[in-house]
């Protein structure tokens, strides 16, 4: 497990659009390969459209799904979808 990290972002929606989720992606995953890491991993929500592709666009695969992963407080249930980058 010492080959793999995981991060996770959340951005306020009145700021979406400003390049701070990018922003953040980009310094985690350089703070991940210069401590060595082969992995990078995260978990998104499957209805999260932006993310996915900003995630991709960073060269992230998916690899999994689970149905019941997130359980918000207004939405309820969510499909978090697992991806992963190869560093």
């Amino acid at each position: 497990m010492a080959h793999r990290a995981e991060f996770g972002v959340s951005i306020l929606k009145e700021y979406w659009g400003l390049g701070i989720g990018r922003a953040l992606m980009e310094a985690c995953i350089h703070c991940a390969k210069t401590a060595g890491y082969a992995q990078l991993e995260l978990d998104v929500v499957a209805e999260n459209a932006r993310a996915i592709s900003m995630y991709q666009t960073a060269g992230f695969v998916e690899y999994g799904r689970n149905p019941k992963g997130f359980r918000s407080r207004n939405a309820g249930f969510q499909e978090l979808i697992s991806m992963r980058l190869e560093l």
